[in-house]
């Protein structure tokens, strides 16, 4: 269902993304690791548009797209297709809950408000959320305002979802609730691409297992392949030093590492 091919994306002189490709089918949880700098959420934001590529072409459905040099009513295409998930939750601080919920819909996507409120509501519910519909981001803790943007993400129904870095800015104690949401997407079936250093969460709920550095794909494969019996040095570095972290685990790959932390982006980019 997506297609992903030769991206490429420059900072200045410093080339941050190098003939990236990927292949997504539907209902894949594809799981994208890798160091700080190696191009994972500039990858993410260019296939939504947050950053305009410089190079290398995208098939959403039955649709294909130049990343560089897109026209906005294609970008608002895709827009309506894709999903969202910042690390930073990017929630309106005068909305409640469910209204930063219903906005993806009613300024997004021209919904009704009653039918908009309907959906927003079934989605606060998915993620735990009924009994916080009337409360404001300032209200809610870090874990629960990024359940209200896997919601917000969930209530348009998107074809994929794609979530950066979704637990970096929480707490260690409100992880879990986050991942059991995430879990529970993937038992049910949506397509989500994810960047992440949550490497249970990548062992259990990926179909495929991307490592990333220096702005390319050093090695792909299953949760087991790459977990288990990486083929790359550099995968296996990696792997190794995460290990050397964490012994909390018995797989060589637990523990945060840095990652980078892009620019907000308000919902309105995304509507």
């Amino acid at each position: 269902m997506l297609e992903i091919s030769h991206v490429k994306k420059h900072f200045g002189s410093q080339e941050v993304l190098k003939d990236v490709n990927l292949n997504v089918n539907k209902g894949d949880v594809i799981v994208i690791l890798g160091p700080s700098g190696s191009g994972k959420t500039t990858f993410l934001r260019s296939l939504t548009f947050l950053e305009r590529a410089d190079g290398g072409e995208m098939i959403l459905g039955d649709r294909k797209l130049d990343l560089h040099s897109a026209k906005s009513k294609d970008i608002a295409w895709v827009r309506k297709h894709t999903a969202f998930v910042f690390q930073n939750y990017n929630l309106f601080a005068n909305k409640t809950a469910l209204q930063n919920v219903m906005l993806g819909l009613t300024v997004g996507r021209g919904m009704p408000k009653a039918e908009a409120e309907a959906i927003a509501r079934r989605a606060l519910e998915e993620v735990g959320l009924a009994d916080r519909a009337d409360y404001y981001p300032s209200q809610l803790s870090g874990g629960q305002q990024q359940r209200v943007g896997i919601a917000r993400a969930m209530a348009v129904k998107p074809d994929v979802i794609f979530f950066d870095e979704p637990t970096s800015a929480l707490d260690p104690e409100l992880v879990g609730g986050v991942l059991s949401v995430m879990k529970k997407l993937a038992r049910d079936g949506v397509t989500m691409v994810v960047v992440t250093h949550e490497m249970k969460f990548a062992r259990e709920a990926a179909t495929k297992v991307i490592f990333m550095d220096g702005g390319v794909i050093v090695e792909e494969g299953s949760p087991e392949e790459i977990f288990t019996h990486p083929k790359e040095a550099r995968t296996r570095q990696f792997l190794r030093r995460i290990l050397d972290k964490d012994g909390s685990d018995e797989s060589p790959a637990r523990a945060p590492i840095p990652f980078e932390t892009p620019v907000p982006k308000a919902l309105a980019d995304l509507a």
